[in-house]
């Protein structure tokens, strides 16, 4: 019984990060809501053997590997905007405050689209350092790097977003 009330108390916590994560990756709702399932169910499958250290850098590293492998598959679709989605009437049912915000903060809304402009590597660090909070060496174990290199992809991203939102 202690071990899925312990796979609960981990959901409860990480399921909403896992997911913002991703849907900044992608933008699209369902594919999020999806990609978040499967993290979560090759955490069970994977229980016994995880370390309790290092749960939340495992958490975003299965998402990140999950996300390359369905673009592996499925080639580089078209991203759906923010926007589309909401027209379409689809909400996100994971952090809906957060989207919520994005939608009514045109500051954030102007980040976001930004974002998307910044290189792979550095949107990932982005996202993962200010709008998950995390710290710059669980962001080094989910993207196999240094910590001082993510430092520098730090400073890079925010050089580059303050370029891209200045020319807008």
């Amino acid at each position: 019984m202690r071990f899925s009330k312990d796979f609960e108390t981990i959901y409860i916590k990480y399921s909403d990060k896992i997911y913002r994560y991703l849907y900044f990756s992608t933008k699209d709702t369902h594919l999020s809501e999806d990609i978040t399932s499967e993290v979560f169910l090759r955490i069970w499958k994977a229980w016994k053997r995880i370390k309790p250290d290092y749960l939340q850098a495992l958490l975003y590293k299965t998402a990140k590997n999950i996300l390359i492998d369905y673009y592996r598959k499925r080639g580089n679709e078209k991203k759906v905007s923010l926007e589309e989605t909401v027209e379409k009437g689809i909400e996100p049912s994971y952090d809906e405050d957060l989207i919520e915000r994005i939608h009514k903060d045109n500051n954030l809304k102007r980040i976001s689209n930004s974002l998307e402009l910044l290189p792979e590597n550095l949107r990932e660090v982005i996202i993962l350092r200010f709008i998950d909070d995390l710290s710059s060496k669980e962001a080094a174990e989910i993207l196999n790097t240094t910590e001082v290199n993510i430092r520098v992809l730090q400073y890079r991203g925010l050089k580059k977003l303050k370029e891209v939102l200045k020319n807008e």
